[in-house]
């Protein structure tokens, strides 16, 4: 069984890893936990070194038994030597996605979370070919295609959704016992007198996971005894397929990206997409979608995605909602933003003073943004910034827009209304329900736009330019 253990990914002559272990404290993840303390015993007496292990809890509080378990998991880890973390997470029982996919998600957020704080690289799990064979055929129920039916790589990254930091991206989820099957497991559990705890809920047939578990394979194994390495066959096709898939749309994307755009965002010439047919654009609007780490749409809703986008009118604009982001078409380039509230024409936000004295940034939560202060180097005068001593000459006020306020570019140029300016720079109107900074009563800076040219005009001290952050 400790053969089985991490046999891939470090090398002689790279500093070992740093492993982590999700210690459930069931049967499988006992017997992983066993396991790779023998295979580190053995490098010890090799003469090898490796960083202490840790073993990661995480308390779910969805069953009575939760903190005894907790007690077992954290005796069991000491006793072989492992540093121990537990972490108790909220999990919601009205969550759309089920209170197993709250769980689930609840559980590799803290997980990534825990192997961030500790300098961990790879992550183990126990699961195994029963574990493998299940996800295959529940997802295969579910109608989940091709990502879903590729189950469990041997490594992967964290799926940890919204989470798009390379730091998170290199943590590694290790699962070294994906061939090794449950009975040969619960023999070397035996063998060895491990303790592990028993989740009643494992029995309850009203999870369609147990279901397949108790009642389907069962009636598969004495038909076809080879099940668990058919599947698992089935799995790997069907992730080879994807990653075919994948290598294509990564193409389109490239191929239609909006170039010398800043930042993180992404942005695509509908365009350069309009010579897709159907299910081409639709692999491309999934693959963007796992990139920007959302949920997978549901067939339904990429199927609408796609008319919609083929169908829209040159100057069309459409939003398309989703998760906790918006797909939206603006100018012929579809852009994936956060969600901007419409906000109550009779909730206007209040007034908010600042009288600046140096702070590099002005959280303004009304508007979900901030202003950002960043000085200018050298005291030479440089176009779009403002003077520090206007900034210290008296209160600046952000106010909400109220209609009809005028802004220019240059010192010399000519105001024009926001609405103007907004739309010759292609500022999309979900973008513009922001504060105006006034000082004196006149505006001073306008986000998304800059400091008023009227502003400009003071020279001959350190200068500061202005920008606004979203916060949404």
């Amino acid at each position: 069984m400790a053969a089985h253990v991490l046999s891939h990914g470090d090398s002689p002559s790279s500093p070992a890893p740093r492993l982590a272990l999700a210690l459930s404290g069931g049967l499988d993840s006992m017997v992983l936990l066993d396991a790779l303390a023998h295979w580190l015993q053995k490098r010890r007496e090799a003469g090898e070194t490796s960083p202490q292990p840790l073993a990661i809890h995480i308390h779910h509080g969805l069953s009575e038994q939760a903190d005894d378990w907790l007690a077992v998991c954290e005796r069991e880890a000491r006793l072989r030597g492992f540093a121990f973390e537990a972490r108790r997470v909220s999990v919601p029982r009205d969550a759309r996605q089920g209170i197993e996919g709250a769980a689930r998600a609840a559980r590799y957020e803290a997980l990534a979370s825990i192997c961030l704080a500790h300098g961990v690289d790879g992550l183990m799990t126990a699961h195994h070919a029963n574990d493998q064979a299940e996800t295959v055929l529940l997802q295969m129920l579910r109608g989940a295609g091709l990502p879903g039916v590729a189950a469990m790589a041997s490594e992967s990254a964290l799926p940890v959704v919204g989470r798009r930091s390379d730091r998170v991206r290199s943590l590694r989820l290790l699962r070294p016992l994906l061939d090794v099957s449950r009975e040969t497991m619960h023999a070397y559990a035996k063998a060895r007198s491990l303790t592990w705890v028993e989740d009643p809920s494992n029995e309850d047939r009203h999870y369609l996971r147990n279901a397949l578990r108790h009642d389907v394979m069962p009636a598969i194994a004495s038909h076809v005894p080879a099940y668990r390495e058919t599947l698992a066959r089935f799995a790997r096709h069907a992730a080879q397929a994807q990653t075919l898939l994948d290598q294509l749309a990564q193409l389109d994307f490239e191929r239609a990206r909006v170039p010398n755009v800043r930042g993180d965002d992404e942005r695509l010439q509908r365009t350069q997409l309009q010579g897709l047919d159907a299910a081409r654009l639709a692999n491309l609007l999934r693959y963007w979608t796992a990139r920007r780490g959302l949920a997978t749409p549901p067939e339904a809703r990429l199927d609408e995605w796609v008319r919609q986008i083929r169908d829209a009118q040159a100057e069309a604009s459409i939003e398309l909602p989703h998760g906790e982001a918006v797909l939206r078409l603006y100018r012929d380039e579809l852009q994936w933003t956060a969600i901007y509230e419409v906000a109550d024409p009779d909730d206007v936000a209040s007034d908010v003073v600042l009288r600046w004295a140096g702070e590099r940034a002005w959280h303004l939560p009304q508007w979900k943004g901030s202003i950002v202060f960043t000085p200018v180097g050298g005291d030479e005068e440089m176009p779009g910034s403002i003077d520090e001593r206007v900034l210290r000459a008296s209160p600046l006020v952000a106010k909400a827009r109220a209609g009809g306020e005028r802004w220019r570019e240059h010192a010399q140029g000519h105001s024009r209304s926001l609405k103007h300016w907004y739309q010759s720079r292609g500022v999309a109107a979900w973008l513009r329900s922001v504060p105006v900074v006034w000082q004196a009563g006149v505006i001073v800076f306008v986000p998304r736009l800059g400091v008023d040219g009227a502003a400009q005009r003071e020279a001959g001290g350190k200068r500061w330019v202005m920008e606004w952050r979203d916060e949404a």
